[in-house]
């Protein structure tokens, strides 16, 4: 092919010099006001509380005019220093924080057992309806979460057929951890099994082909070709699969008791300690929950893209 001249370089390079700079701008402003911003606020309130709780001068004033003194010196001892250490030692979110670890973990497993096969189903065999499957699994990811709750509830609820049967043989889901458990899988499978469609898809047939010429089983094609080819997705769909288990909220507030200590994961936890007034374990309880993902995910990413 000839080269171009050296006077259309230039006209090229002309014609799209604002084209990168537009976008960097656009991008970068969107990761501030968007990421940046508000993570650094929650995380800035964490180390001054009077930002997270401006009132304060306005309560140690009317506690002075009211001539309320213990008012306003419990107040102040309060503030004398930060109140932060003590919501991180709140026993309700340490136990919050591990209820949470144990019920992402094991929907994750449960997701990875389950959700592996079938998207190795969907991504190799061809047969009717695969679409329409393909379609379901993915519904989830836009279903606003409180549906996969109503759904849980009125499918193994107490007062329904399966859920009275399972009740009676001791095996009580909605409304207990297990609730959790299943809560999480609902919402947080279909990252997974469509992480893992596109993985397997983007695998060449013709290997795996090659692998069976040679004498290899099915399952020691898929173990040593399939697999091995595959990891990096697989590994990143287990990590958007994890983070979405570890922050679900609207499905788990329904089918939980939201008993601390048993069934209050860090995200309801967020939501209960704040309505009641305990700004300062809310944003620790949000600390904690940023603190872990971030470590998983980052972890994870370089795992992946070593």
């Amino acid at each position: 092919m000839k080269p171009p001249e050296k006077n259309e370089v230039k006209h090229f390079r002309g014609n799209f010099s604002l084209f990168p700079v537009s976008m960097a701008v656009l991008g970068l402003s969107f990761l501030v006001f968007m990421f940046l911003a508000p993570l650094g606020t929650l995380i800035y309130s964490s180390l001054n509380p009077l930002y997270a709780d401006p009132a304060v001068p306005q309560r140690l004033y009317d506690f002075l005019s009211s001539g309320d003194f213990e008012a306003f010196f419990a107040e102040l001892q309060v503030y004398a220093g930060n109140p932060m250490p003590a919501a991180f030692q709140d026993e309700v979110l340490l136990d919050a924080l591990r209820v949470s670890l144990i019920t992402s973990g094991a929907s994750s497993i449960i997701c990875m057992c389950f959700g592996l096969p079938l998207a190795y189903v969907l991504a190799r065999c061809d047969f009717p309806g695969r679409h329409m499957f393909k379609t379901l699994v993915e519904l989830p990811m836009v279903l606003p979460p409180v549906v996969a709750g109503i759904s849980l509830i009125l499918l193994l609820g107490p007062n329904t057929p399966l859920g009275s049967f399972l009740e009676q043989v001791g095996w009580e889901l909605v409304f207990t951890w297990r609730g959790i458990i299943l809560a999480q899988t609902f919402v947080a499978s279909p990252f997974f099994i469509r992480s893992a469609i596109m993985s397997f898809e983007e695998v060449p047939v013709s290997l795996e082909l090659a692998a069976r010429t040679l004498g290899a089983s099915p399952l020691k094609v898929f173990r040593s070709v399939t697999l091995p080819l595959s990891a990096r997705g697989l590994v990143a769909g287990w990590a958007m699969m994890w983070a979405r288990a570890m922050g679900e909220f609207g499905a788990t507030i329904m089918v939980s008791s939201n008993v601390p200590g048993q069934s209050y994961t860090l995200t309801t936890a967020i939501y209960w300690k704040f309505w009641a007034g305990g700004v300062y374990p809310s944003i620790a309880a949000a600390i904690m929950l940023l603190a872990v993902s971030f470590a998983v995910l980052l972890t994870v990413r370089f795992l992946v893209e070593r």
